[in-house]
Parts: structure tokens; sequence; C-alpha cells
């Protein structure tokens, strides 16, 4: 296997991308701290889900702001002058073609989120508008194993990716959260508990201290910048991995409000 090759970097082909304004038909308090929101409508029969991390960017106007009739991506950016939305990227949890319906995990941490607050409130009824998709990492058959991870904020894609690792191919998964209590029903995930402190090294302690398999593995990581920038300096200095097959993803950064 040639650990260089550009199939290391594969991503699903980009989708044409569109704007959706579709209905909230559920909403689920999964954990203390999570919240699934699901909406359903016959409009997302054309998304082309990929899996994986495939995400979306979710557009949040002011209430009570005058929207085009039909909105759509283009009738949107027409009127970005007198209404322009604060935009935040969420990957989808789930896609179910058949149903049409799609999911969207939110980490909650009270009102210092704008998506996050939205979700606290979120109620069958009101509405979501979102644009996308992105193209979606697809894991490399050729990889001799697969290392994935990072903090709750990252468990959509971590849940989607082992689904779809190749068959017989062994993967690692480490997902860190405050505390037992939310965990989740994901086979093949090792649970890190961080408690309140934001800046704990729980999971590149728990890297650096695992009997990783022989082999090069295809790695997959998201989470807050500084655990990132640790994780992918101990694969590339102390395990020495190519760093074409470290993919460390930064879903945000300690002290600012991304979602």
């Amino acid at each position: 296997m040639n650990a260089n090759s550009d199939s290391a970097r594969r991503r699903s082909r980009r989708q044409e991308t569109k704007l959706w304004r579709v209905p909230v038909v559920r909403v689920e308090r999964v954990t203390p701290h999570l919240v699934r929101v699901t909406v359903q409508d016959d409009s997302l029969a054309e998304l082309a889900g990929a899996g994986t991390d495939q995400n979306v960017m979710l557009y949040f106007y002011p209430a009570g702001t005058e929207l085009p009739d039909p909105l759509t991506l283009e009738s949107a950016r027409a009127v970005w002058s007198r209404a322009r939305p604060l935009t935040r990227t969420y990957t989808i949890r789930r896609h179910d073609p058949v149903t049409n319906e799609v999911d969207f995990d939110f980490v909650l941490h009270g009102d210092s989120g704008l998506a996050s607050a939205w979700a606290a409130r979120a109620e069958p009824g009101d509405e979501v508008i979102f644009v996308g998709p992105s193209p979606a990492y697809q894991p490399d058959p050729q990889a001799d194993w697969y290392l994935v991870g990072g903090d709750e904020t990252a468990l959509p894609a971590v849940a989607a990716i082992l689904r779809a690792i190749p068959e017989g191919k062994a993967a690692i998964a480490y997902v860190e959260t405050a505390d037992v209590a939310e965990e989740q029903d994901i086979p093949g995930i090792t649970w890190l508990h961080r408690g309140t402190d934001h800046q704990s090294t729980v999971l590149v302690d728990a890297i650096r201290q695992a009997d990783l398999p022989d082999g090069i593995p295809e790695v997959w990581l998201a989470g807050e910048r500084t655990a990132m920038l640790a994780v992918r300096k101990h694969l590339l200095e102390e395990r020495g991995y190519p760093r074409q097959r470290v993919r460390p993803t930064t879903y945000w950064r300690l002290g600012e409000s991304g979602n």
C-alpha cells in the first residue's frame, strides 16, 4: 500500500448546492446536553446523502425577517443587503432517503451559542433553513486500519464513519464527553470523560497510551483546536504516521462562541 497515495484524501463528489426550508417534525433530548432535531419534507428527496462527515450550513435569520417567496439560494443571496443570515456549519447525523428525514444533533451550552440556543427552544412546527451539502470523507479501503474520534461535536461524523468502514477492517474510536450521562448507544466507541475541564487532555492521553495495531492507519479526528493539534503532533512525531493519513479537523476553539 502506498501511504502517500492521493486516495488518502478521498471525498465524495460535490453535489449541487441548494437551499432547503423544511419543517421540524421531532425534537429529542438524547442526553442531558444534546438535542436531536429531525426535519422532514418531500423536497429532501433531492438531497444526495453521502454519509460520514457530510455537512450543511444552517441559516439563522432574526425573528420577523421578511424573506423572499420562494426562498432559494439565489433569492436569499439577492437580498443579503437587507436580510443576511448568521450561519453555522453542522454535520448531518442521519439522512433517510425513504422518509425524507434529516437529523441534526446540537450540543447544548446555554445561550452562548447561536445554534445551541435555538435548538434548546426548538419544537415541531419550527423551520430549518440550510444550504448544502458538502462532499463527505470516504474511508480508503486500502488502509490497514482506522482511527477515528474527537469530542461530542464530532459524534455525528464518527457514528457515520464507523458504519462506512470496509468489512473486515479494524476501527478504533475514541470520543470524549463531559461524563457518562453524555454517552450514546453507538457500537465501537471507547468513551472518555473530561469532567468540566474543556482543556482536558483525555483524548491525546488515551491515544498516546493505546496499544494500536500494526500497519498504517487512516485517521479522522475532529473537535477543539488545541486537542486536535496535540493529537496530530503525537501521531506524526511519536507514532511516525504519514501526514497524508492523519486528518484532524478543528470544529471549534475554546473561548469562542461558534455554535
